[in-house]
């Protein structure tokens, strides 16, 4: 545990949310390595780790939620983008509808293009944290996620609920006094457009809705109100102009994609309101090949382990059903077919598919550790070991995932009698578990 001289600025962020402002987590996650890290995060600044729950189902984390906030303040969601083949980032907006200024959304993600990272924030996350992550680089996150000044934000919310009942002036003096406080508050600038809007004060409107957007080159909120203000005064062009921006910083939103396509058609520009439906049409075909695929899993998951043929048949459709659209968020398929495949002795084609994974990310450390094994399987242990170093040269922490990872590798180790190599891994893997019995017996065995 850090002591008070050694605590950095985001470490007492962090504390401060846990011990003085009543804060707690939800991670809607099934990652063990990623709900390792955050208990390494709690226990490394002495936090209790009672103040963190976990679900690995969005749904089921809400309606928790809902009870945990009558205990604590505040909440932080750690939402994994994809669980088991579905999506959660299009519902991430549901989560501050329930909770409003009580809680932050992370979305957790092994996907790095810009604009998957891009929806993210737009369909409602606070932040977004690229999985393997260290402990350091957690707390960070947090940190940097959390609002210190929960005043501000209980203004802004104060300020919306005026608007909504149309009392605008006194909207207008919160949102000059969130100003006051912090200057280049977008949000802010944003209420006092809208305020303007309501007043048909629409010059005044524009001129806050653009300041607003030049504090952040990213936020989108400011550009979706100047699309809407000119739709409301009737100037398609400079709509279009709004939309367009938006589409390039966040080209995912196929409800956007068919606003420009009403917007040309307005315009009397048939053609390009036909690309942009055409456009909408290919991105919705997307999410509905998701949606099968993520149907096809949970029937492979229901068959349950006595049918693996009918498991690994579920999946491998599964897989082939995404097609050129596979990105490393589904990676976990082709582990869970080449584990059935295994148990049915199909290790060659367990490989076959480890390697169709590996060529999505060629740097996958389970791909490489779960070729290992199927190579075990089949007898070719040299083959096994170079699969396992190229997973501990990926992923140095995979061996201390779980017990049996080292205790897998020691065994390939001891096939081949290279038994100090063999008790350096069932020491990594009494690491990872204390309490793992075959490394404890195997290692008595090696030292006998």
């Amino acid at each position: 545990m850090a002591t008070s001289q050694q605590l950095t600025i985001y470490d007492k962020i962090l504390q401060h949310f846990v011990k003085e402002a009543k804060g707690c987590i939800m991670a809607v996650t099934h990652d063990v390595l990623f709900l390792k890290a955050l208990k390494g995060a709690y226990k490394s600044l002495g936090l209790d780790y009672n103040s963190v729950f976990h679900k690995n189902d969005l749904e089921k984390a809400l309606s928790d939620a809902k009870l945990i906030l009558k205990r604590y303040s505040q909440i932080i969601f750690f939402v994994e983008a994809n669980i088991d083949g579905y999506s959660n980032i299009l519902t991430l907006r549901n989560i501050k509808t329930l909770f409003g200024h009580k809680c932050k959304v992370i979305v957790i993600t092994v996907e790095t293009e810009r604009n998957r990272i891009i929806q993210m924030y737009e369909m409602g996350g606070d932040n977004v944290i690229v999985k393997p992550v260290s402990i350091n680089a957690l707390i960070q996150k947090i940190a940097l996620t959390l609002n210190p000044n929960n005043n501000l934000a209980k203004m802004v919310d104060e300020a919306r609920s005026l608007i909504q009942e149309e009392k605008f002036d006194e909207a207008e003096k919160v949102t000059d006094s969130i100003l006051k406080e912090k200057p280049d508050s977008a949000i802010a600038l944003i209420l006092k457009g809208e305020i303007a809007q309501s007043r048909e004060q629409y010059e005044t409107a524009e001129e806050m809705y653009i300041k607003a957007s030049s504090q952040s080159k990213m936020y989108l909120e400011p550009l979706k109100k100047l699309s809407q203000l000119y739709e409301q005064i009737n100037n398609m062009e400079k709509k279009l102009e709004y939309l367009k921006k938006l589409d390039r910083l966040s080209p995912l939103n196929h409800d956007r994609k068919i606003d420009i396509g009403q917007t040309y058609l307005q315009m009397d520009e048939e053609e390009l309101a036909r690309e942009s439906f055409d456009e909408a049409v290919k991105q919705i075909e997307k999410q509905a090949r998701d949606m099968v695929s993520s149907t096809l899993m949970r029937i492979a998951k229901s068959v349950g382990e006595s049918r693996q043929d009918l498991k690994s048949h579920y999946i491998a459709k599964a897989i082939s059903n995404k097609g050129s659209s596979l990105t490393r968020e589904d990676l976990w398929m082709f582990n869970e077919i080449g584990i059935s495949l295994r148990q049915q002795g199909k290790w060659e084609e367990a490989i076959e598919y480890y390697s169709e994974g590996l060529r999505i990310s060629p740097m996958d450390g389970g791909l490489y550790y779960n070729m290992g094994m199927a190579y075990a399987q089949g007898k070719q242990y040299y083959k096994a070991l170079e699969n396992f170093q190229k997973a501990i040269s990926n992923t140095p922490d995979i061996v201390y995932q779980t017990g049996s990872i080292g205790y897998n590798i020691a065994r390939v180790y001891l096939t081949l009698n290279k038994h100090d190599d063999a008790a350096r891994y069932l020491k990594k893997s009494l690491e990872a578990d204390p309490d793992y019995e075959k490394s404890q017996a195997l290692l008595k065995k090696i030292y006998k």
